[in-house]
């Protein structure tokens, strides 16, 4: 995909994965956070280790994809 322009492969990502790239690398990281937070890591924590800028965004961000937040994932 070398040489792509940056529109051409956004396009084509939306196209493959049905959702923005932005949106994917979220839902990433909110899936990849669920081991650490398993392991009994504080939220706080998590949210750094996982790249958020804040708690309250990881906290929105978990809200967003499974309905609850993350302090409340595992009780």
């Amino acid at each position: 995909m070398g040489g792509l322009k940056p529109r051409t492969l956004s396009r084509r990502f939306m196209q493959e994965t049905g959702m923005s790239f932005s949106r994917w690398r979220q839902q990433a990281r909110v899936i990849r956070s669920l081991e650490a937070l398993s392991a009994g890591m504080p939220v706080a924590n998590v949210a750094n280790e996982c790249g958020y800028d804040n708690v309250s965004a990881y906290i929105a961000a978990f809200r967003q994809r499974f309905g609850i937040t993350p302090g409340l994932y595992f009780t």
